[in-house]
C-alpha cells in the first residue's frame, strides 16, 4: 500500500514534507529568530552525527550558508536537506 498522503498533498506536492523540515528548523532555532546560528546548527548537527568534529560542523554550516550572512535561513535549510 501507498504512502497516505494529505489534502495538501494533492493541491501542492510535498507540502507535507516541508511542513515537517519547518518543524525542524524551528525545534533547532532555540532563539526563535527565524535562523540557525552556528551554535544551533552545531548542536542540531551533535544530535544526528555525534562522531564529526567542530571543524567538520563549521565547513558545514559555511557550505550550507550559501549567502555567507552567519546564519543558516530555513530556505538554505531545506535546500540543504533536500540533498542529503
Amino acid at each position: 500500500m501507498g504512502k497516505d498522503r494529505t489534502t495538501r498533498d494533492y493541491i501542492r506536492p510535498g507540502t507535507e514534507e516541508r511542513g515537517r523540515q519547518r518543524e525542524d528548523f524551528k525545534f533547532n532555532d532555540s532563539d526563535g529568530n527565524d535562523q540557525l546560528t552556528l551554535d544551533e546548527f552545531m548542536r542540531f548537527m551533535a544530535e544526528l552525527d555525534p562522531e564529526m568534529s567542530e571543524e567538520e560542523l563549521r565547513i558545514g554550516f559555511e557550505e550550507i550558508d550559501t549567502d555567507g550572512d552567519g546564519a543558516i535561513s530555513f530556505d538554505e535549510f531545506r535546500a540543504w536537506w533536500s540533498e542529503s
